[in-house]
């Protein structure tokens, strides 16, 4: 099975170069005026669960949509659900949901009564807000949203300037999107209303507003998973893009 998986990836490398090559044109001349440079350097691809982890580790936290559901109960019952794994790493974890089964669910199976009801869309309790975290996780959250915007302005209004916010969201030029069109086809969540690039998140997350601290990309990999060589050489085609804003208010605010 690792043999195979090997000889899939090399193929993928040498048709990613050849389709490199290929494609050049198709961004030079008049064409290259639309493209857009991210603003952060030293950009690269990290397993999702393991930078997430990191960058929480000895903080603060405050995790949206930490149920995962409908796969609350599978993912709390083998220990993979994100959120159990940040609390052995956080200094102090509250989680935030909006679906009130999912959080009785894992309430029942984990014992952990550090969760609040909270519809994103509308406000924050004071209880989220009092909290203070020095970490909002925002992951593969805005995807599912109708209105990502208007949670990013409540978000805004919420939190003190200074609180970093650590967002993941699906990549449009992950290569299961490529595969798929190539396919004639869509490799989607049923539930998802938008794919993001680097440019279109930090036009949600605007830079009068927040400040872009670090921008990676991301593979929906478990805990401890290695990235290999040729995800390392086209980090732009992980599956998500992972971003850290940092809330930015004038003194008078």
């Amino acid at each position: 099975m690792k043999i195979k998986s090997k000889v899939y990836w090399i193929i993928t490398w040498m048709a990613m170069a050849m389709l490199k090559r290929s494609l050049k044109y198709r961004i030079s001349g008049h064409n290259a005026g639309w493209l857009q440079n991210v603003s952060v350097k030293n950009i690269s691809v990290f397993n999702r669960v393991d930078f997430i982890l990191d960058q929480c580790r000895d903080k603060k936290v405050l995790h949206i949509g930490f149920s995962d559901y409908p796969f609350t109960v599978q993912k709390a019952g083998n220990g993979s659900l994100l959120h159990v794994q940040l609390q052995k790493v956080t200094k102090c974890l509250l989680g935030l949901d909006n679906n009130q089964n999912a959080l009785q669910q894992y309430c029942e199976m984990t014992g952990d009564t550090n969760i609040l009801l909270c519809d994103i869309l509308l406000q924050y309790s004071l209880e989220a807000t009092t909290f203070n975290p020095e970490v909002i996780l925002f992951s593969e959250v805005a995807e599912h949203l109708a209105n990502p915007a208007q949670a990013v302005d409540i978000l805004y209004n919420s939190f003190a300037h200074g609180t970093k916010v650590l967002v993941t969201v699906p990549n449009y030029t992950a290569l299961d999107s490529l595969a798929s069109s190539l396919n004639k086809t869509e490799g989607i969540h049923p539930d998802h209303y938008w794919y993001f690039s680097p440019y279109t998140l930090c036009k949600l997350f605007d830079d009068k507003r927040f400040c872009l601290k670090q921008l990676h990309f991301g593979m929906y990999y478990l805990q401890h998973t290695k990235i290999n060589k040729v995800l390392r050489q086209y980090p732009f085609n992980g599956d998500c893009i992972m971003a850290i804003f940092s809330i930015t208010k004038n003194a008078d605010v």
